[in-house]
Parts: structure tokens; sequence; C-alpha cells
């Protein structure tokens, strides 16, 4: 699997954040919103009671009210609207600072900043099918003047002013005028978005640090990944260099033992020959995968490798069996490192008794190879194939190697479209069956 790019996930966290903050911002704003409907339904509720007590039929167009006796005259042609708008003017500068007083006892606790605003809207004669105000005049208010509505209620009621004549009956009086009066209340809250907030506070702090701690988690987790990544990075050059150093000397040994064997017929030099090659896949082996050749595996080839590491090896017991033709239509050097690689790792971990079987059947091969080493714990069996991965438990940490081994055997199983599997048990063994198609 491709590896994705450090900015990619810088990519995907900024989205993911952005969206957690768009979450809790409009989680947010409908608490805002539902504490300032709480207010403004508190306020609504006190004036509303304030109205019903009584104490402002006076200030408000009632019939016991000199506005309203003004109104009156008007409706009888007696008062031009002009008269009643400069009247008015005075009732409100002389009534406001004592309905100021009443509004702000109702929300002393609160310290809610309330302003009211009564207003006259409209003024209907019926009879005469007029309209006798030409804009809204204002009745009464607060010395807070009314910003922004936060709650507008709308009041009407019909007057029907008759004759002085009273020896009839009510239903046949003469009369004269039928008008009808509509009234708006306003209501502003001044400081409503500070009170809300502030009521919000513990939940602005909470979110705030929820989301500066994610800033700072990802911001050690994106700097710690840069640095192991940067130290990954070293380790493989490292390796790199090492692997380059190599060639030379291994490419000396090579030339020299080719040189032996044209000289000398001698078991010893062709053994030398065989392990300089060795030396040289393993140098090899430090790239993930092979490259291709043409020539293939031979049973030969199998028996003499068994033979070698028997002679490297004379305190463990190898056996090989070959249930195939004499010839697998496989890289030999492919096959050949994974065999090694298989088989020095069971010596490595313990293996005395140590069985090859190469067979094929079905359109694949089948390679297994059992030991009777101290064998590979459940949870660690599918760490083994990592690279660099070597297991530190026991005993264990004391075999050499790089911990590239097995990761190589998987690269080169996978180039040649195959599995592998593991069967293990600890302290009794391991079996490792490779199965790889064939035309």
């Amino acid at each position: 699997m491709k590896k994705l790019n450090s900015k990619y996930y810088l990519i995907i966290f900024c989205v993911f954040y952005l969206l957690l903050i768009g979450v809790m911002g409009a989680y947010i704003y409908h608490a805002f919103q539902l504490k300032c409907k709480e207010i403004v339904t508190t306020v609504h509720t006190r004036i509303d009671k304030l109205e019903e007590s009584g104490i402002l039929n006076k200030y408000t167009i009632k019939k016991e009210n000199e506005q309203y006796r003004m109104l009156l005259d008007i409706v009888h042609g007696e008062k031009t609207l002009d008269e009643f708008k400069e009247f008015n003017k005075k009732v409100i500068k002389s009534r406001e600072e004592h309905f100021s007083h009443i509004i702000d006892s109702l929300f002393v606790d609160e310290k809610y900043e309330v302003a009211v605003r009564y207003d006259m809207s409209q003024l209907k004669l019926h009879d005469q099918k007029k309209e006798i105000l030409d804009a809204p005049i204002t009745l009464l208010q607060t010395s807070r003047k009314v910003d922004k509505s936060y709650k507008t209620n709308t009041s009407n009621w019909e007057v029907q002013e008759s004759s002085e004549r009273t020896d009839v009956r009510e239903e046949q009086k003469e009369y004269k005028h039928h008008f009808s009066l509509y009234q708006n209340q306003y209501i502003d809250i001044k400081n409503i978005i500070s009170i809300a907030l502030l009521s919000l506070l513990p939940l602005l702090i909470l979110t705030a640090i929820v989301a500066i701690s994610l800033l700072v988690v990802y911001y050690i987790a994106y700097r710690t990944i840069k640095q192991k990544e940067k130290e990954v990075d070293n380790l493989y050059n490292m390796v790199d260099n090492v692997s380059h150093e190599f060639k030379l000397p291994i490419a000396t040994l090579k030339y020299g033992c080719k040189n032996l064997s044209k000289e000398y017929e001698s078991p010893t030099v062709n053994l030398l020959l065989r392990q300089v090659d060795r030396l040289d896949r393993l140098q090899n082996s430090l790239n993930p995968i092979l490259s291709d050749e043409e020539e293939s595996y031979k049973k030969e080839d199998a028996l003499v490798l068994i033979e070698d590491l028997q002679n490297l090896y004379p305190e463990v017991l190898l056996s090989i069996e070959w249930n195939a033709k004499n010839e697998l239509n496989l890289s030999k050097t492919k096959i050949e490192t994974v065999l090694l690689n298989l088989l020095e790792n069971s010596i490595k971990y313990g293996g005395t008794e140590i069985k090859c079987i190469i067979s094929s059947e079905a359109n694949q091969y089948t390679i297994t190879i059992t030991d009777n080493g101290m064998g590979i714990a459940k949870d660690k069996q599918s760490d083994v194939f990592k690279k660099f991965y070597r297991i530190r438990e026991g005993n264990i940490h004391n075999t050499q190697g790089l911990g590239i081994g097995l990761y190589q055997v998987q690269q080169i199983v996978k180039s040649l479209h195959g599995s592998i599997n593991i069967n293990s048990k600890l302290e009794v063994g391991t079996t490792f069956k490779i199965t790889i198609p064939y035309a």
C-alpha cells in the first residue's frame, strides 16, 4: 500500500478539525439562541403581569387617561392631530423617568437593561371610513430607547361614542362616533448578548479547551511522526551506504574464488565460491524485490544448499524432500533466497530438526519448512513479516540479524503471485508453507 504524504494527513486533519469546530459552533449558537429566547420570555411575562396589575392604566390609552380624552377631542373635531402631538410630547417627558423606574425594578436581580415603548399605530373612524394618524405616535417609553424589538405585542379596542340622550333604550341610542384604536408594545433588552454569553461561559471555556487540546495533541503527534520519519530515512540511507560499500569487496572475493577454482580443483574452493555468491545475494537482499533471471531452480541447487548449511551447522539435523520435477520454473536467486532465509531463521530460533519439502501439484508449487524451535506467539505472527521487526522476548534478543529476512521472503512470494502462511506454537515449533502458482 502506498504511504500517504504527510501533507495529506495535515489536510485531512484540517478538514475534520474545521468540521468539529463547525459542529461545536452550531451547538453554541443554538444554545445562545435558546438563552436569548428564555430571557425575552422572562421579560415579556413580567411586563404582562405588570399590565394586568393595573399599575400602567394611567400611562396607557384608557378612558381615565388624559391622552384618551385628547383623542376624543380629535374625533369630535375639537382638536387637531398636531395639537395632540405637542401635548403628547410633554406627557411622555413627564412620565418617562417614573416609568423607567417601574420597569427597572422588575429586573433588579437579573440586571437586565430593558427598554419598553408603547405606540399608537392606527386610529380609524368607521362612520367616516377615515384613518386619522399619518404615522405611529409614541404614547409611553422608558429612558432607554428601543432600538431592536425582541418582542412586539399588538392590541386594539373599539369605541362607540353616543349622544347624551338617555331617555331611550340602549339599542335605540344614536351613535355619533365609532372608531378603533390600535396600540403596539415594543420590548428591547440592551444587554441581552452579554447576559446570554455570560451564562454560556462554562460551555465556551470547555469548547475552547477541547479545541486547543486537539491542536496541541496533533502538533505533538505530527512533530513526533516527522522525527520518526527522519530517523527511518537516516536508517535507510545507512543501509544503502553499507550495501554500497559491500559491493566492491564481495566482487573482489568472487573474482578471486573463480580464479582459484580454475587453478585448483578443491571442494573447499567450490564451497568458498558458493558462500561468496550467497553473500552477494544477501547484500542484494537489502533491496525489497530482487530482479527476475532466466536460470531456473533445480533439485541439485536445493541439495547443495542443504549440504552447505549442514556443514555450517553440524549440530542441526537438516533434511529435504523433493516431490516435484527436477527443475522449478522459478527464479533461482529468488527461490534460493527464500529457502536460505527460512532455513537460517529456523536455526537461529532454536530449531534442531528442520525439514524442507518442495512439491508441485494442482498448477502450483508448494514449499514447506518445518522446525522444532521455540515457536512464535499468536499475537506476533502477523508482525514477523514487517521490515526490521524482531521478536524480543526471553533470550530471543540475542539472535543475530537485521530483521529483514522474513520481510524479503514475503516480498519475493508476492512478486511471484504466491502466498505464505504460518502455523506455529510456542515451545513446539513452526511451519512455513508457501504456495506459488505456475502455468
